[in-house]
Formats: structure tokens, C-alpha cells, sequence
């Protein structure tokens, strides 16, 4: 079965032929996305051995789900739990009489290791907001 609809001209006026053509392919995706969600929905509610059937009500608890429920990148996942155990660590690092030795000198390996430490783990926290579009 087909599903078509119409848009009005006058919403559409002054989108270009490729603009109105991405609008297209991105409907189509999101109503994909709404029929998958949908069938989910479905067969989350059916009895066991009842046939298929999809109501609207399904089709609105699958377009609620499909805006709340977003899809997670593994990759994206990993980065912001990296950032946060190197954010930790810095943290941790952070103690005052470890950047002085005993004789009162500056202990600059100790320094170094927590500036880059520090320094990785803000880069990483950047990366992660780029990464999640946000």
C-alpha cells in the first residue's frame, strides 16, 4: 500500500527543487522510523498467537517513543564515559602537597602527569559535545 499526502503550496513556496526533495526523503525516513516504532509498540501489547493489528493509538505511542527515546552511538557512549573517568582522575589528582617535594622545590613530574591528565580529559569533554551534535 501507498501512503500519500499533501502539503500545501504555500508552505512549500519558496523551497528550492532539491530543498522540497530532501523534505521528501526525510518524511519518508521519519514515517519509517514511525512504522518500525509502531511495530515495536505492537508487539510489545499483542497476546500470544492474537494476529497483527495496528491502531492509531499504537501509531501515537510509537511517535511519543521515537522522540524520547533516541537512538545511542556506542562510540559517542564510550567517549563521554572516557571523559568522565579522566575528569575523575584529574580530580583525584588534584592534591596540593604533591606538587612540592620535600625540600620545597616544585615537582614537576608530578605536575606535568596532572596538566595532562587534566588537559586530555577537557579535550575529550569538548569532543563529546561535538560528538553529540550538542
Amino acid at each position: 500500500m501507498e501512503i500519500k499526502y499533501e502539503i500545501p503550496d504555500d508552505k512549500v513556496r519558496s523551497f528550492t527543487g532539491s530543498a522540497k526533495r530532501r523534505l521528501q526523503e526525510q518524511a519518508q525516513k521519519y514515517t519509517l522510523e514511525i512504522i518500525s516504532e509502531a511495530e515495536k509498540v505492537e508487539e510489545l501489547i499483542r497476546e500470544n498467537g492474537a494476529s497483527t493489528e495496528i491502531t492509531d493509538n499504537i501509531i501515537f505511542q510509537a511517535v511519543r517513543r521515537n522522540r524520547t527515546e533516541k537512538k545511542k552511538n556506542l562510540k559517542i557512549v564510550f567517549v563521554r564515559v572516557l571523559a568522565e573517568i579522566l575528569l575523575f582522575i584529574s580530580g583525584l589528582m588534584f592534591l596540593p602537597e604533591m606538587f612540592v617535594t620535600t625540600d620545597g622545590a616544585l615537582n614537576m613530574g608530578y605536575l606535568v602527569a596532572f596538566l595532562l591528565v587534566t588537559l586530555i580529559a577537557f579535550i575529550v569533554t569538548i569532543v563529546t559535545y561535538f560528538m553529540g551534535g550538542e
